[in-house]
């Protein structure tokens, strides 16, 4: 994915006035600068830069665990802890990404930073990464990687459970002979220090001042407070900057339709907050119908969960735009697809049990939108309420108790790629990284909520998505980085 420019912040100059010759004048000019320069201060902006940054390309990142039950990942997937998989998923549909590790012939398109669990995976399950994308697992206990038949002839690469065959399941399945030898790499993407990063811009954009103002049917202003279940509301974006729409859980699930009189673009993106501590940071989540919009309009769109631990989505139409909820465990239950980002604290995209028959729950497809705009908003008037209050969200990093480095200029702040494959260090000024999830990355308990709309009618699949491009040339980012 190309990274747009950054944007500086813009900073009103400060004149001032000072009388010479006056024996106060030096206490005079003192307190003007810094009352002027807490106005100031308070009118700057609020600068996010691109807030995928650091993903390297992948479409949907974890910090912990991940099970992919059903269906597919239309592009590259990152897993920061263990991969589980249901009976048949598919990853790379449309492209593998552009994240080439340094003497691969072929980009990584499913990277795991922990193991393959075979035993909670469907006893018949496969994994299927196509494009001829390679596989890339950071621990190899419990799995083998075979590049060979039984006869010793050369075959696509599977990944199967220790001491098992070829043919065996649970396994993962290659569509290339990936060397046997360069499967099992660890340390290739540093996930504690990039989501320390990306909770940071999550609170960065919960500070964002709101200013989409929401229309009714007849195109009179609807204040968020007035909205009840099954209310259709017309947003209209303008144009060359960041519109900020900022919604409580509650308000956004009472929406039923969101008709967009323009439709987001690079410079014109639009970023949904939403605010879950009124229910402690979980949230169940029944989607509205977006119309006016289609996946074209996807990159532009963000749908920030700063304060969310536990997220949902039980019923609805699709989701248009990038999911950025980095302190969330992430369940979804609709049939419907995300057309965009997944970034998330941990994923099941269906889980193993509980649907027809007893059989796994269709979860739709993540379809490979990534994110394309560069956010900067105006400062809130008020700050909103911090995550730390509801007690749901984790902390921020401790150590210095600086924030983590701003997306504008440098970008992420990994260093070069290296050939070693070392881990990333962790940036610089935010301390230490976060700790990496305990246990199994099992999902909160689920969420209490009024009743669910009923499930909309399952959109039709894609005929065919464009092949993002390829990008030759690396770049730094959270590991080997893609341009």
């Amino acid at each position: 994915m190309k990274r747009p420019p950054g944007r500086s912040a813009f900073a009103s100059p400060l004149v001032l006035l000072v009388a010479a010759g006056t024996a106060c004048s030096g206490t005079l000019t003192a307190l003007t600068l810094t009352g002027r320069s807490a106005e100031v201060a308070s009118r700057a902006p609020v600068v996010i830069g691109n807030p995928v940054e650091g993903n390297n390309g992948f479409g949907v990142v974890t910090e912990g665990d991940a099970t992919l039950g059903s269906t597919e990942s239309e592009g590259p997937v990152a897993v920061g802890g263990d991969l589980t998989f249901g009976a048949g998923y598919n990853v790379a549909l449309d492209t593998p990404g552009d994240f080439v590790v340094p003497g691969d012939a072929r980009p990584t398109a499913l990277l795991v930073g922990g193991r393959i669990d075979h035993a909670g995976s469907s006893p018949v399950g496969v994994l299927r990464v196509l494009q001829d994308g390679y596989v890339k697992i950071g621990d190899e206990t419990g799995s083998t990687a075979l590049d060979r038949d039984p006869n010793g002839a050369s075959v696509n690469t599977r990944v199967v459970e220790e001491g098992s065959t070829y043919d065996s399941t649970p396994r993962v399945e290659l569509t290339v002979g990936q060397p046997a030898g360069s499967v099992f790499r660890s340390g290739l993407m540093d996930f504690t220090s990039l989501f320390s990063v990306y909770r940071d811009r999550a609170d960065r954009m919960a500070e964002c001042a709101a200013d989409v103002t929401l229309l009714d049917g007849s195109g009179n202003p609807l204040d968020p407070s007035d909205i009840t279940p099954g209310t259709d509301v017309r947003i209209s974006l303008t144009g060359g900057r960041t519109n900020v729409l900022r919604l409580t859980g509650q308000q956004l699930n009472d929406i039923d339709e969101i008709t967009f009189l323009d439709r987001p673009t690079a410079d014109t993106p639009l970023l949904v907050d939403v605010d879950t501590t009124a229910t402690a940071g979980v949230f169940a989540w029944n989607t509205p119908t977006p119309a006016g919009i289609s996946s074209a309009d996807a990159p532009y769109i963000l749908w920030n969960f700063a304060d969310a631990t536990s997220i949902t989505i039980e019923s609805g139409d699709s989701v248009e735009g990038t999911i950025f909820a980095p302190r969330a465990d992430l369940v979804d239950l609709d049939p419907s697809n995300i057309e965009g980002d997944v970034i998330v604290k941990t994923l099941v995209a269906g889980p193993l049990t509980g649907g027809p028959s007893g059989g796994g729950v269709n979860a739709g497809e993540i379809h490979y939108h990534p994110f394309d705009a560069e956010l900067l908003c105006g400062p809130a008037t008020s700050p909103s309420p911090s995550p730390s209050g509801s007690g749901s969200p984790s902390p921020s990093p401790t150590g210095s108790g600086s924030p983590s480095p701003s997306p504008s200029g440098s970008g992420s702040p990994s260093p070069s790629p290296t050939g070693s494959g070392s881990p990333s260090p962790s940036p610089s000024g935010s301390g230490s990284p976060s700790p990496s999830p305990t246990g199994s990355g099992s999902p909160s308990p689920s969420p209490t909520h009024s009743p669910t709309r009923p499930p909309k009618p399952h959109p039709p699949h894609h005929p065919q998505h464009p092949q993002h491009p390829q990008h030759p040339h690396p770049e730094p980012g959270y590991g080997y980085g893609h341009d």
